[in-house]
């Protein structure tokens, strides 16, 4: 079973500028067209089969201004993704950058929350993409 791996790029000055997320996420995952759907925005609907691991990295557009995961929570609207169905753990020496867990149950268009350390003075910001996992 293949790692699926989501990237997240953020638009750090602007989201800065805005104090806001709201148009500064761009997502996409290495299922491609094979299932998993809204890539390019931050609600991206991530596919996959329980048991398999998940890796979101996330970058900055602009190198200068930095940006890490913080940590993923549950936004408490939708069924909820953390903590039973993925439980992801910070890859150690990744500056907060990498982050991934294996899928422990199988759920549908559960929704949860990417906690962000935002630029220099690390503001905290989120955002809630959506997975899915089937029992294949």
């Amino acid at each position: 079973m293949s790692t699926v791996n989501i990237l997240i790029v953020i638009d750090v000055g602007l989201a800065l500028s805005q104090q806001n997320l709201g148009n500064c996420v761009y997502m996409m995952d290495t299922n491609r067209y094979l299932g998993s759907n809204g890539a390019g925005g931050s609600e991206l609907q991530t596919v996959c089969v329980n048991g398999q691991r998940v890796v979101w990295t996330v970058v900055s557009i602009d190198p200068n201004l930095p940006v890490a995961i913080g940590g993923f929570s549950s936004n408490g609207s939708y069924p909820a993704a953390y903590p039973n169905m993925i439980n992801p753990t910070a890859v150690p020496d990744t500056g907060g950058m990498v982050w991934g867990g294996n899928v422990n149950q199988a759920n549908t268009q559960a929704q949860y929350s990417v906690n962000l350390l935002v630029g220099d003075d690390n503001t905290p910001m989120s955002f809630d993409p959506f997975i899915t996992a089937t029992n294949q």
